[in-house]
Parts: structure tokens; sequence; C-alpha cells
């Protein structure tokens, strides 16, 4: 991709997704249509769920973007069905928004960008080929929900797909931490286990640059509280450990604007004010659509309704996330980061 050499404010995680009535493969189980999940992100786009198609997910989404005056380049990301066995496998598959769908939408706009997604488990030659059309389409990254897409980082199969991404300097935007966001988890809760930030040390010891997307925690409560573990202290602690072992981690902070994940903020502040992680390896990405709160009122105590009609007041919300992380002390090379980091 051509582009000037100053740097631009990159938002690298505009979630797509689409009901599948325009017959271009997209595709929402109906147990995610009925998840909290999807009901926030519908009341981040101010859409009537009883008026609901993929064209107008479509026109609400570009039309964020195009209208931002903050935010100059975003990835839009597809998502792979679950495949089995090089098959495709619908009945276990929760969300789809197929590579051309995506391609489609990117097409002749300089400020969106393509985000891959492949499945490892495909047949190994159709695998790799698909993996070589989207890089010829110009993706400047790839994207995983391991838990939701059934697929083991560790597993032998991804190792051909890895080794490609590292010959374009492409890298993987991955999901970490537990998953409860996406119903693939609550119906086969050892799905989660895929989520284990530790099993992307294969391909980080490969070389494969991985963004590590929503901080590796979960967008409800602590991640892993129950089974004893924090999954955003692990991510904290192999970022710091990052230089000494040449490994290629970044971490994304989108979805954070949300009251539980305030600490998780200040935190990152403080790792790289005290110089423990640099701050070239945190990416700006808004997590879009996903409800945005202002969480520098915070201090003051709000009640739900409050909230509730501070969310729907909301005008961009890609320039609302940019302006709440600005106002709470996000350092400003965050934002353009991924300059560096992407495929551009």
């Amino acid at each position: 991709m051509n582009f000037m050499n100053k740097k631009k404010v990159v938002d690298i995680h505009i979630q797509v997704f689409g009901l599948g009535d325009s017959g271009k493969g997209c595709f929402i189980s109906k147990d995610f249509i009925f998840s909290n999940t999807f009901i926030s992100m519908l009341m981040a786009l101010k859409v009537d769920s009883f008026n609901l198609s993929d064209e107008k997910i479509k026109n609400v989404l570009l039309n964020t973007i195009d209208t931002s005056e903050k935010i100059d380049c975003a990835v839009l990301l597809a998502i792979d069905g679950v495949h089995k066995n090089g098959k495709f496998i619908l009945s276990e598959s929760q969300i789809v928004i197929p590579n051309d769908y995506v391609i489609d939408l990117v097409k002749d706009n300089k400020r969106l960008l393509f985000g891959a997604s492949v499945h490892p488990y495909r047949e190994a030659k159709q695998m790799l080929s698909e993996t070589e059309r989207c890089i010829n389409e110009g993706a400047v990254l790839f994207h995983w929900i391991p838990s939701s897409q059934q697929i083991n980082p560790e597993d032998e199969r991804c190792i051909p797909f890895y080794i490609r991404l590292v010959r374009g300097g492409i890298p993987l935007i991955c999901n970490t931490g537990e998953e409860f966001s996406r119903t693939s988890s609550l119906i086969n809760g050892n799905s989660n286990r895929f989520n284990d930030i530790r099993r992307l040390i294969k391909a980080l010891d490969i070389g494969l640059k991985i963004i590590v997307s929503q901080g590796s925690f979960t967008y409800h409560a602590q991640p892993f509280q129950h089974l004893g573990r924090n999954t955003f202290e692990e991510l904290m602690g192999m970022l710091r450990v990052s230089e000494e072992k040449k490994w290629n981690l970044y971490a994304d902070i989108s979805s954070f604007c949300t009251p539980s994940r305030i600490t998780y903020l200040e935190r990152i502040k403080k790792e790289i004010d005290n110089g423990n992680i640099s701050r070239k390896r945190f990416l700006y990405g808004s997590g879009f659509p996903t409800p945005v709160v202002d969480i520098n009122i915070l201090r003051k105590s709000l009640n739900p309704n409050e909230l509730l009609k501070y969310i729907r007041q909301q005008r961009n919300l890609l320039d609302n996330t940019y302006n709440i992380l600005r106002e709470f002390g996000i350092h400003d090379s965050i934002f353009t980061n991924a300059w560096d980091v992407l495929r551009l």
C-alpha cells in the first residue's frame, strides 16, 4: 500500500458482521443473535433489530468510519468459520465474515484496510492458497479467535501458515484470555483452552508478529479468575521479556472504554512510564461496534440509566473512543504504532 510518509492514526480492530441476507456468505448463529454481545453491538450501531440487514449494518459501519475526524485508517476484520479435517462446519461456526466480503468493503476506499482470516485446519493446499490470495488482495494482518474458531495455535497444521506470514512480515491479531462474548465458548467450554496466551509461544519463536487482542481478558470480568490465573498478568509478563526473547509481540487496547478496564489502562500506563514495557508494544483499536463509556467520568458515581443515556447520545463512536483514551492519558504514539507493525 502506498501512503505518505507521515504516520497515521490506525484503528486495527473494526468488527464486521452480517446476518447473511445479502447472499455474500455472512453468517451469525442463533445463539450469538441472542447473546449480550450482539445486543450491545446493535446498541452501539443504533440500529433496530427488527429492521436489520447486511446492507444496513454495512452502511452504518462505513459511515462511522467515513465521518470520523480522528481516525485516518481502519482495519476491517474478516472471520473464517470452523473447519475440521479440511471441511467447513457451519453448524459449529458462530460468526462467519468471508474474506471476499471484506475485500469488497475496502475496495476503492483509502481509509479502509483488509484484515483477513484463514482457518489453519482447511485442507493444506487450499489453506495456503487462500492465505496467498488474501496477501495479494492487500491483507495488512490476519485475524483469529481461537476459542470461537476452535483453533489450537500449537497445532502443527498452523506452522505453514505462520511461516508464510513471517516471510511477508504480516501480523496475526489473536484473541486470548477467557472468551464468553462469543457463545461457542459457552456451548463448548473446553474451547477456551485454545485462548491460552502461552499457546502462542511457538509462533513467537518462529518469528511471527502477534497482536494480542483486547488485553487478554474478557469484557465482563476478571480473566480466568475461577481458574486461579490472570491472563492480563501473563500478557504483561510476556511483553516485558519480548525484547530479550526477540519476540514480535504486541497488544491492542480495543474495547477498553468500559468501567471494568480502567485499572488495566492504568496498569499499562504504569508499565510504560516505569520503563518495564516499551510503548511501541501497544497498538490502538476501538473494537467497534462495542459500546463506549467515558471512563473519565466514572470517578463520580453514575447509575445504570445515566450510563445508558450517555451511550445513546453518542455521536461518532470512533472519535469518542479516541478522545476518551487521549483524555485518559494514553500516549500519542500508541495511536500510530500500527504504522510500524502492519503490512502497509
